[in-house]
């Protein structure tokens, strides 16, 4: 972002009347910061001249422009602070603003809100019980940086939920609530913390025991496409792998997350067969006649500007990148690989996650769905597309990242390495 592509945003906002709110606004770096102080400065003081003296209509923008400028206008930034790849705002750019912090959230409240849009009639004691059992997780389970326990996972298990209602509307809500909060949450925990988790849940839910179901189609399609790999021809390597129960297991795991998530962590050491599992599943899905697409880039080997796009300072031609236009192409299905009638179109992005590249999408991740870029295009993810990020871990990743997909986390015993012995013989 230049102060250029910041001075247009302000005479457009300043001329219409509109509100802008600029999102992770400390990310912009230090220098284009200092000019964007007095850009702020120009539509502010012209905003006390305009109440003062209403029949003024043209006013000066810095040393260039001069336009008319509407009493209406307003400036409003967001941020984290303290996080990798943020600056801290100049003096005279906070005083141009009102700061207001934010309070923690009441999730009790919330939760017991959600269950009753979902049509749950003892919401007020469910939430509890989901409260309790979110709140000892966080202290009793091992520290995971992929661990979250805050309200984007509350809303996300609550959606399952009421899916599962809707799908069962004559069973016990205990038995719903207890069968989303453990099918939901036990793909992403460690090994080591599963009778902890499974323990809790038992304590809360006395009695309850639900069946683990998963969606049988996609189970029978993934051990079919295993065994018989050239049953769908997508165009890929022919996989030589065994239909595994674990690994049959995780591929179902990942098609229930996509379901509620449409971003999506797939978290394992390297040959734990995090590739593998989104491929199978792939091959499952068009099988049974949900055709999907995929790209796959490693947003490690190019630099920020050759992902998401750049434009030319002085000639302020814009020049795409893989990410941009990998995105459009899905969106708008164009580029001769996409088609209205694919039901899935996948985003993977197979690289290690850092603050540097992964930030910019945090509006694709949250429920905004939407690719920004400094063009000021914006760049929409469709209800057929999904964001699959295959990592190794997420130590550099931060909470605000973390919090806005979903996990499957793939443990070393899950799969083991017995099917790859018995795949190579």
């Amino acid at each position: 972002m230049t102060y250029k592509s910041m001075e247009q945003i302000f005479l457009g906002l300043s001329q219409a009347g509109a509100w802008g709110c600029f999102d992770e606004f400390n990310r912009i770096e230090i220098s284009v910061l200092s000019v964007v102080s007095s850009q702020v400065k120009y539509c502010l003081d012209a905003v006390k001249v305009l109440k003062a003296d209403p029949t003024k209509i043209m006013f000066k923008f810095g040393d260039e422009h001069e336009i008319p400028m509407r009493v209406t206008s307003g400036f409003f930034i967001t941020m984290n602070p303290g996080y990798a790849g943020r600056t801290e705002l100049p003096e005279n750019l906070k005083a141009l603003f009102r700061s207001c912090a934010m309070v923690v959230p009441v999730i009790e409240l919330i939760c017991e809100n959600m269950l009753m849009a979902e049509g749950f009639t003892t919401a007020k004691d469910l939430s509890k019980k989901f409260m309790t059992l979110y709140g000892l997780s966080s202290s009793l389970l091992s520290k995971q940086r992929h661990y979250d326990w805050g309200l984007r996972a509350v809303k996300s298990v609550l959606r399952q939920a009421g899916y599962l209602k809707r799908q069962a509307p004559n069973d016990l809500e205990l038995l719903v609530l207890m069968k989303a909060l453990r099918d939901f949450n036990t793909p992403k925990i460690v090994v080591d913390d599963v009778p902890i988790f499974m323990g809790l849940i038992s304590d809360l839910f006395p009695g309850c025991n639900p069946e683990v179901t998963f969606d049988m189609k996609i189970w029978k399609a993934a051990e079919e496409c295993a065994v018989n790999p050239d049953l769908v021809p997508l165009k890929m390597p022919k996989m030589n792998i065994r239909s595994e129960k674990g690994f049959i297991q995780k591929v179902a795991e990942l098609a229930d997350l996509l379901k509620v998530r449409h971003s999506v962590f797939i978290i394992g050491v390297t040959g734990s067969a995090k590739s593998t599992v989104w491929k199978l599943l792939a091959r499952a899905c068009t099988h049974i006649g949900w055709e999907t697409a995929f790209d796959i880039i490693d947003p490690k080997c190019v630099t920020n500007d050759e992902l998401y796009g750049s434009m030319n300072p002085k000639t302020k031609e814009w020049k795409d990148a893989v990410l941009s236009t990998m995105m459009r192409d899905m969106a708008k299905c164009q580029g001769g690989k996409y088609t209205q009638a694919q039901k899935y179109k996948w985003v993977i992005l197979d690289g290690d996650v850092d603050p540097m590249w992964i930030e910019s999408m945090n509006t694709v991740m949250d429920d905004n769905k939407l690719l920004t870029l400094v063009s000021q295009e914006r760049i929409p993810l469709t209800a057929s597309m999904r964001l699959i990020l295959e990592v190794s871990n997420l130590r550099e990743a931060t909470p605000a990242t973390v919090s806005r997909g979903g996990v499957l986390f793939i443990n070393e015993t899950d799969i083991g390495w017995r099917p790859m012995w018995d795949s190579w013989l």
